[in-house]
């Protein structure tokens, strides 16, 4: 998934006394649709998703619904649209309309921060199979080797490594290791997947054709990120 930086914006209009926040990616010309409509940039913000700039857009919207602040411009004022995201500035200033702009970009930064998965990368001997996937991590730090998968598989006898990373970080790993797979020709085991095995949560599950140990140290390299073998007191930390 590539992610999209986005602005959050607030924008006031002098003529009519009121306020709008929105949201306008990096090569949106949004901002200068409400310029040309008399509009004039307070302050923009821009963070790192189009997602978290969505979600900070709703955060202060319902705050405002919340303290009984409704939509001010009429429709026929604004040809260019959003009327639904206006205030009063005589009932929010548009200091005060920044300010929960600013408190909303905080929170959903902590949120993301804590919206933490574990990659998971596992290799049976037996079987000669390669599988990564993602699970939610029983610890909070990052770097962490605790996850309750790691720990099934290594009870059924897989060599285990696992990091805790944000879902962004998680998808850019996968890729990394799907690329590595398709250079290999390692063959990606869909009839694994479909079967549930070992847990359905675990993406990405590949026959090794090579030298296992080999082929499971490159996977490892490809996946790009630090990760800690699980349990962690029973082997080598990663250094590759």
């Amino acid at each position: 998934m590539i992610e999209t930086p986005t602005h959050v914006y607030v924008v006031t209009h002098s003529a009519t006394g009121v306020g709008k926040v929105g949201i306008a990616g990096l090569d949106s010309a949004r901002i200068d649709q409400h310029r040309s409509q008399g509009w004039h940039l307070y302050r923009a913000v821009l963070l790192p998703s189009r997602e978290a700039a969505r979600q900070v857009e709703r955060s202060v919207l319902r705050q405002l619904k919340i303290d009984g602040v409704n939509a001010r411009m009429p429709a026929d004022r604004m040809p260019q649209g959003g009327q639904s995201e206006t205030v009063n500035l005589d009932e929010v200033s548009a200091a005060d309309l920044w300010g929960r702009v600013v408190a909303a970009a905080g929170e959903v930064q902590t949120q993301a921060d804590r919206s933490r998965v574990v990659l998971v990368l596992a290799r049976m001997d037996g079987g000669r199979v390669l599988v990564v996937g993602t699970d939610q991590p029983l610890g909070a730090s990052k770097g962490s080797p605790e996850c309750g998968l790691g720990e099934e598989l290594a009870e059924d006898g897989w060599l285990v490594y696992t990091a805790n990373m944000t879902a962004t970080v998680a998808e850019a790993a996968l890729r990394g290791l799907r690329d590595w797979a398709a250079k290999a020709g390692v063959i990606d085991e869909a009839a694994l997947r479909e079967a549930g095995w070992p847990v359905p949560l675990l993406r990405n599950t590949y026959r090794l054709q090579g030298t296992v140990d080999e082929e499971f140290r490159q996977a490892r390299i490809a996946v790009g990120v630090s990760l800690h073998p699980y349990p962690a007191d029973g082997l080598d930390e990663d250094q590759d």
